[in-house]
């Protein structure tokens, strides 16, 4: 029988293809095993972190506990030493109110009320600004009802006829027809004159800064008629008004919603000492140095 070199050639390729898949398959076996002490051995490191991690975590749930009872041991200390630190130093103070911004919430100037009144202070005037700008038709329906023409700076004169009226304490036309209008939310109006404003300001909204429009025309206004003006907003404000009223030449307090903020107020007033108190970067220092060396002096001289 003749030799078909075709024959030999296809069995000579068939066994170096048996072997190559047989070399192949051994690989792999022998992958598969290193594979699986691999994976065996990843199995017992993940579970060694995974421990490591619950303890870590039951560690700072516990650090996080022993914090937070430090910290409502000094909240209680803050709301217990405070009536002591301000106590008697506004009593000769008849201050004025304005919170100019709809969104910063009305419990924060109930508080800061409550302060000023701890320290001794009348409070003259209440009032918030409600939403703001008005819109088209209701600022129009506004300049008519106060007989003003398309003079473009009318409204300037209706704030600053209405900061007059807030300030002599007696309320008249235009703080009775801006809250006719919902604009604004007179609380309390104390006949007699002020001595200081508190412009409360800072936005919660980004689209909700008025600072240029209503704030500093106010402030503008009161300081033109001797009044002490402050321009106060709170820590957690998400557009903050600091820079504008301190360019105003303004002072300032940057985290009213605090006990040091409504502390540092306090003591501002008490020493007519100006400056920007707080936290942020606009702030001079947390307290009025010098009001808190008077204070000291004070309480030794007793």
């Amino acid at each position: 029988m003749p030799l078909d070199f075709r024959y030999y050639i296809s069995s000579l390729a068939a066994i170096f293809l048996a072997l190559g898949i047989g070399i192949v398959i051994g690989g792999a076996l022998m992958n598969n095993d290193e594979m699986g002490r691999r994976q065996e051995q990843l199995i017992i490191n993940l579970e060694r972190e995974y421990d490591q991690l619950r303890a870590e975590k039951r560690a700072l749930q516990t650090g996080l506990a022993d914090r937070e009872v430090e910290l409502e041991v000094l909240r209680q200390f803050n709301r217990e030493v405070l009536p002591l630190m301000v106590k008697g130093l506004l009593t000769d103070r008849c201050i004025g109110i304005i919170k100019t911004n709809h969104s910063v919430p009305a419990t924060l100037k109930k508080d800061l009320i409550n302060v000023l009144k701890l320290a001794g202070a009348q409070i003259g005037s209440n009032i918030d600004f409600s939403l703001w700008p008005p819109t088209s038709t209701a600022y129009r329906a506004l300049a008519a009802h106060l007989d003003f023409g398309e003079d473009k700076h009318w409204f300037n004169q209706v704030l600053t006829a209405f900061t007059a009226e807030v300030i002599s304490g007696q309320e008249s036309f235009t703080l009775a027809t801006l809250q006719a209008n919902n604009l604004i939310q007179v609380n309390q109006l104390t006949a007699g004159p002020l001595d200081t404003l508190i412009l409360l300001g800072g936005s919660y909204e980004d689209k909700a800064d008025l600072v240029e429009q209503l704030d500093l025309i106010l402030a503008k206004e009161a300081k033109g008629r001797g009044v002490t003006v402050v321009g106060v907003e709170p820590l957690t404000a998400k557009g903050s008004y600091i820079s504008r009223y301190k360019n105003a030449g303004l002072a300032t307090i940057d985290n009213i919603d605090t006990l040091p903020g409504q502390v540092a107020l306090v003591l501002a007033l008490a020493s007519d000492e100006g400056g920007n108190y707080g936290v942020k970067g606009t702030a001079r220092s947390l307290l009025p140095k010098t009001a808190l060396a008077g204070l000291a002096y004070g309480r030794e001289a007793r």
